[in-house]
């Protein structure tokens, strides 16, 4: 049906046409019988100001056609007008993007230009069709604001949502497109039906995007955010920003079945809206009409919408452009379909065309809409009942940009902080911070510390008898290699400076040859030390105890060979198959909604190193059950300074448990605090073996009237817990073994004096007969002098069940005449020397050979005992098959802590004891 409306027919004005396509049978919303009035009116009030307009030569008629929001029904409404109709000038509409594309592809071809106040229609419409003219802003216009409002916002990644559909297909398209071009990535561009909208936000989930642009339709703006409720967390919804296109809240729909109306309005709460600057100012070219006018004057509750509005404003674009064509001289009555020219005329004169309407400010380019924008957030205030407001948040005009500090622009609420762009993925390098390291570094230094303390008082007292006894170098040895182990452990602490530096590989190695070689070092000399004392003690041939294992330096090239052993493999190893540093990544871990943590891990790795550990392991583990058999095999050797057997099975427990504790941690913390607790633990178990073995020393030492005591030359019951005699019940076989041997000990200090009688006979017997008369008396009395002696008294107490022992000792009154009777010898022999070295000068032969004899007498009798025992243990070491050679007890004064070692069983007399005989019954 075409309806004519005349304007003031009692003029004589030209009537210009305007053809008019609404939608009046919307299912959804009545929006194409308002689109009409809302055009009449603009129809009337310019017919009425036609003088100020036209200069009174046009009015302007409305024919207008119902096109159904159908292309079908438009077509033929247009083909309707075009044959049935007076020429028409300009055609005004349509409400629906489908009608709208079928009527502009017939009207181009009748030069006619289409004013389209549609709010959906497609954007690449208008390089299609050279005719279309826009009254809604395009979607493509909104694009330089989108960008401004992720730019202020620092945001880098977005990700698109639509409407399945070709037209937003190809809007989302254009935004894409510009969005790239300013450097702003674009993660997902996913279009979506309302059956499959789950799906696509789960999509959207996984691909990890936060900033969301949003274009659906009207219709189904709020079915998205119920799906949005749904699917999404309350925590994780906050984090979430929507953009939407269109202030269009008013016409949702929320009465839907899945979703109640707060959850849909909690699920957009804060999204943003971009959209047009109508509604801010009057028109200026009509002050008295404004859209809430137009709204009461259509008595209406609702605001208008935006479709609305630009009908009225189309009207008045067109009565513009007659205007400026007036002024350009252009016959407008003369214009038919086929007026190519004036067609292009006025298409150009519209980039002219500027005023402020009812839907805002109206200006075109490239026939777009060219406005300003509008950046506005859903918000909702708590204090009014959770009361919705669309606040104002910032203005855009591509003269001034964004604009935040506008006249009525609101501060930018966010639901906690501000939201990120996209889930981040943070890939940290996982190494110890500066507590650990503080930490691990104070362990080290303090263990480093306590080892040189040990080392230090070791090399100080190294020729104490107590230190001497325990095999001072060795002990050197062991603590060479527990600072080994601890310099090992401190250079974790600089992983970060190895991996900068690309060394990791290399320091992995270092690493690894300290603290092997450590441990060879350390146990090594430990079970050495054992090694001999086994031999000392369980060899029943005399060669055995001056073998090479006797000797220290011959133990020392043990432990560095050991050593070297380390090195050569170590070496070996990293030129055949070098370690280098390998990256593997910890489980992922979630620090907020919007940060994830993935822990990168260096560590050292070649290719046969899981071969190679376990012979590492292997081997090492050999030196833990040689050493626990050699502590088995001497644990009844109860010497304190010779034997370490008890420290040795502390020790191989000390290192099991340990072991055993770091296998537990490293299976249950697998994190960098596992490096951490197996370091500390590595230091306090060195820490642990040295105390074990050197704190007894130090202890003994600054109580040197208890260790005098435990170590003498004669007390083969070493420690006084261990002597049981005087306050034990004992048997009568072991009060019979304590007897035989401190009889033994008084056998070898007569054995001892026998030689240097001995001695001193030999060198009388080279003499001359008349020499030997002369000193036979003094040599006569020296003898019967040094050879009295004690018999061994044994004192056995009426009660068979305790018994009293005590050492024979001699009177005061023996030991003066002894002394004087010594002393009178000497005196004798110092005289007789006198004499005859006064007569020798005039002697003969005879006599100068008889005072090279008192001399050689005097040499001997006033020599230490401890050098003539040592002088006479020296010559039988070059003589091994000598059966009638006879042992000497240790003497205090030895400088080789090796010989003392050799010659303790012959000071025991028990060189063909074995553990398990005699000396079991000892202890």
């Amino acid at each position: 049906m075409i309806i004519l409306i005349n304007a003031n027919q009692e003029n004589k004005s030209i009537v210009l046409y305007i053809g008019g396509l609404f939608n009046s049978d919307n299912s959804f919303v009545n929006n194409g019988q308002y689109d009409l009035q809302i055009a009449q009116m603009a129809i009337d009030e310019i017919n009425l100001r036609n003088y100020d307009l036209f200069n009174g030569r046009y009015t302007l008629t409305l024919l207008s056609n119902n096109s159904k929001c159908d292309p079908i029904y438009a077509v033929d409404a247009f083909f309707h007008a075009i044959f049935r109709c007076p020429q028409l000038l300009f055609l005004i509409g349509t409400s629906c993007s489908n009608e709208t594309k079928a009527v502009i592809q017939v009207a181009d071809y009748y030069n006619l230009i289409l004013f389209s106040h549609s709010t959906s229609f497609i954007s690449q419409a208008n390089q299609t069709y050279s005719t279309l003219v826009r009254l809604s802003v395009s979607d493509e216009n909104y694009n330089d604001a989108r960008v401004a409002f992720i730019k202020y916002n620092n945001w880098s990644h977005v990700a698109i949502l639509h409407q399945d559909s070709i037209e937003y297909s190809l809007m989302m398209a254009k935004l894409a497109k510009r969005l790239n071009e300013s450097n702003i990535n674009v993660i997902l561009t996913q279009s979506a039906s309302m059956t499959n909208l789950t799906s696509a936000l789960q999509t959207l989930r996984e691909k990890k995007a936060r900033i969301v642009f949003v274009n659906f339709d009207t219709s189904s703006r709020a079915i998205f955010f119920c799906e949005v409720y749904r699917t999404f967390t309350k925590s994780l919804r906050e984090r979430y920003v929507w953009i939407l296109t269109g202030n269009d809240y008013h016409l949702w729909n929320l009465s839907i079945n899945n979703c109640t109306k707060q959850e849909i309005i909690n699920s957009a709460r804060g999204h943003i809206i971009i959209d047009s600057s109508y509604e801010i100012k009057p028109s200026l070219i009509n002050p008295n009409r404004t859209a809430q006018q137009l709204q009461k004057h259509l008595h209406l509750n609702d605001h208008l919408d935006r479709q609305t509005l630009h009908a009225y404003d189309a009207i008045w674009v067109i009565a513009l452009l007659i205007q400026a064509s007036i002024k350009k001289q252009i016959e407008i009555e003369k214009f038919t379909y086929s007026s190519t020219d004036t067609r292009d005329q006025w298409l150009t004169l519209l980039e002219q065309i500027y005023f402020h309407g009812v839907s805002g400010p109206v200006s075109f380019r490239n026939r777009q809409r060219h406005a300003e924008t509008l950046i506005s957030q859903f918000q909702i205030d708590l204090t009014q009942q959770q009361q919705q407001q669309i606040q104002t948040i910032a203005e855009y005009s591509h003269v001034l940009g964004l604009n935040t500090k506008c006249s009525i622009c609101q501060t930018l609420i966010w639901s906690g902080a501000i939201p990120v762009d996209t889930e981040r993925s943070e890939v940290r390098r996982l190494v110890m911070n500066v507590v650990e390291i503080a930490l691990i570094t104070t362990s080290c230094i303090l263990g480093l510390a306590l080892a040189i303390f040990f080392l230090t008082f070791n090399i100080i007292n190294r020729h104490q008898r107590y230190i001497k006894l325990s095999s001072p170098k060795l002990n050197n040895v062991m603590v060479l290699g527990a600072m080994h182990i601890h310099i090992s452990i401190l250079l974790f602490g600089l992983d970060e400076w190895f991996l900068d530096h690309n060394l990791l590989g290399h320091a992995c190695m270092l690493r690894m040859f300290l603290f092997s070689g450590g441990f060879s070092l350390m146990f090594g000399s430990m079970f050495l030390k054992t090694l001999r004392v086994y031999r000392i003690f369980t060899s029943r041939n005399r060669p055995i105890l001056h073998s090479k294992l006797l000797h220290d330096h011959h133990l020392l090239l043990i432990c560095f060979i050991l050593y070297g052993i380390d090195i050569i493999f170590m070496i070996s190893w990293q030129i055949f198959d070098p370690n280098s540093a390998k990256i593997t990544y910890g489980p992922i871990r979630r620090l907020n909604m919007d940060i994830i943590v993935l822990d990168e891990i260096s560590y050292c790795d070649s290719k046969y190193r899981h071969k190679i550990l376990p012979l590492i392991y292997i081997y090492k583990s050999l030196f833990l059950i040689m050493g626990g058999y050699l502590a088995a095999k001497t644990r009844h050797v109860h010497i304190a300074a010779l034997n370490d057997s008890k420290f040795i099975v502390w020790s191989i427990y000390v290192v099991v448990l340990t072991s055993l504790f770091t296998f537990i941690v490293m299976i249950l913390m697998k994190n960098l605090t596992t490096y951490v607790v197996i370091c500390l633990i590595v230091i306090i178990m060195t820490s642990s073996i040295l105390c074990l073995v050197f704190l007894p020393k130090v202890f003994i030492l600054q109580n040197r009237h208890k260790s005098l005591h435990a170590v003498v030359s004669k007390d083969l019951v070493v420690d006084e817990s261990r002597t049981r005699r005087l306050i034990i019940e004992i048997s009568y076989y072991e009060k019979h073994r304590y007897a035989q041997l401190q009889n033994r000990e008084l056998k070898a200090e007569l054995i001892r004096l026998t030689h240097i009688l001995h001695a001193v006979e030999q060198k009388l017997d080279a003499m001359s007969s008349n020499v030997t008369l002369a000193l036979l008396p003094i040599a006569v009395h020296l003898a019967s002098t040094c050879l009295h002696t004690s018999e061994v008294q044994l004192s056995v107490a009426a009660s068979p069940s305790k018994i009293n022992i005590e050492s024979i000792k001699p009177s005061t009154e023996q030991i003066n005449c002894l002394d004087n009777d010594s002393i009178s010898s000497n005196n004798t022999l110092f005289h007789f020397d006198q004499t005859n070295l006064l007569s020798s000068q005039s002697s003969s032969l005879s006599d100068l050979n008889l005072s090279i004899a008192l001399q050689s007498i005097d040499d001997v009798s006033s020599l230490p005992l401890s050098i003539l025992d040592n002088e006479e243990y020296l010559s039988t070491d070059d003589v091994d098959d000598n059966k009638s050679l006879l042992y000497t007890p240790i003497q205090a004064t030895s400088d080789n802590e090796s010989v003392l070692y050799s010659r303790l069983p012959n000071e025991l007399n028990i060189g063909t004891a074995t553990f398990d005989s005699d000396l079991e019954r000892i202890d």
